[in-house]
């Protein structure tokens, strides 16, 4: 076993590469044995994932700079195998936004031949000793779980998961307890990355769900194919939130006006919560019309207590909002957090709008009917209309 390490410890001394921390020796004493590894200086992943939320720029800008490192170690015949945000550090560049690097190559798999483009995962690889597992269960692939070859394949997995755990704040396979995080790996797929994050872009999303696949072969064949379209997706404009034109064709102008008015799940849903505010502003001017036509004191009670429902109900209605401008990881979260509100209160405005309309009775039948109409449509609308929305927005993930 040390004579295994010692070789493959030396066959990563080979690597030299700015992504690539630098494995300079090993050393055997007897007692214990040693690699010596470049200092690197900055922060691990893990804690930049507990403290930072990305943008789309700099998770492509992080998953460019570790595909390309991935591509020098693949070409040299080297496979990581315990790829995670532990192994991943933030290093500071003062000639760019930052750079990462890789940690841990001394402890890969040198699988003796180098990897050539295009046959990277088919001609090389490797199995791991039966009954041994080498990783980390949480982003192994499910190959390596199974006692099966790995192979450059593996590491673009891991990658991919690493990736969609930096985009959504999340890894989808995680579970309670070890076993279940693997039943996980083994059965489950990961949602789609904009059931997190609706703003994400498409190519995005389908680069992630591709490096994520649970058979090899239907994944990235090497690491220099997933780094083609991790570099063409940067060069492309940042595409409308939820939308993707078709290769080869150009949107129509009433395709663009529905995408700019809720022709998108997302973009119903932010609608949704702006005719609610639009809805509660008109009740409140027919509730101002009711305290013209009641003059006792009670109709000005029950506008009061109109007033307060829909200062209520404004304040869930735009808080997932501005949520979703500077927090669009967690937004499911609070969309699924402010629904009861949002429906208690405007269940609250229906109940003293209709309250109103009963009121007025038969000496202002035309108020009374307005009042009781828009109450119904809010109160129908919230209690149908609006879950449907939220669920077709945020999708629970499976």
């Amino acid at each position: 076993m040390c004579r295994r390490l010692a070789a493959e410890a030396r066959a990563a001394s080979a690597l030299s590469h700015p992504g690539i921390a630098t494995v300079y020796d090993f050393v055997d004493q007897g007692e214990g044995s040693f690699i010596v590894y470049e200092y690197v200086e900055g922060r691990t992943w893990r804690k930049e994932l507990a403290r930072a939320r990305f943008t789309t720029e700099e998770i492509l800008d992080a998953s460019a700079q570790l595909a390309d490192a991935l591509v020098a170690a693949h070409s040299h015949g080297i496979v990581h195998r315990d790829l995670k945000p532990e192994n991943i550090m933030s290093v500071p560049d003062d000639y760019s936004r930052g750079r990462v690097k890789i940690l841990d190559f001394g402890l890969a798999k040198h699988l003796h031949a180098p990897l050539s483009l295009g046959e990277e995962s088919a001609t090389v690889s490797v199995a791991t000793s039966p009954g041994l597992l080498v990783g980390t269960v949480n982003y192994m692939a499910p190959e390596q779980l199974e006692g099966q070859s790995v192979d450059a394949r593996t590491d673009i997995y891991a990658l991919g998961l690493v990736l969609y755990e930096m985009a959504t704040g999340a890894n989808p396979f995680l579970g309670r307890t070890p076993p279940s995080t693997i039943a996980n790996i083994l059965k489950q797929e990961a949602p789609s990355l904009r059931q997190h994050i609706p703003t994400a872009p498409a190519e995005l999303d389908r680069i992630l769900l591709k490096c994520l696949r649970k058979r090899p072969d239907e994944r990235y064949q090497s690491a220099r194919e997933l780094l083609v379209d991790l570099r063409n997706l940067r060069r492309v404009p940042a595409e409308s939130p939820s939308t993707s034109e078709t290769p080869g064709t150009e949107s129509s102008l009433l395709r663009r006006f529905f995408l700019l008015f809720g022709a998108t799940p997302y973009r119903r849903w932010e609608i949704t919560h702006l005719r609610m505010c639009l809805w509660s502003l008109f009740i409140g001017y027919l509730g101002w019309r009711f305290t013209l036509g009641t003059p006792e004191r009670w109709g000005l009670i029950l506008f009061f207590l109109e007033l307060v429902c829909i200062v209520l109900l404004w304040v869930v209605l735009l808080l997932p909002l501005y949520m979703g401008a500077f927090d669009a990881r967690r937004l499911p979260h609070h969309v699924r957090k402010m629904a009861p509100w949002i429906r208690w209160s405007t269940l609250a405005l229906v109940a003293v709008t209709w309250t109103m309309a009963g009121a007025l009775g038969a000496s202002h039948s035309g108020l009374a009917a307005l009042l009781a109409l828009c109450g119904a449509s809010g109160g129908f609308g919230v209690l149908w209309f609006k879950p449907a929305i939220d669920r077709a927005a945020f999708p629970k993930p499976h």
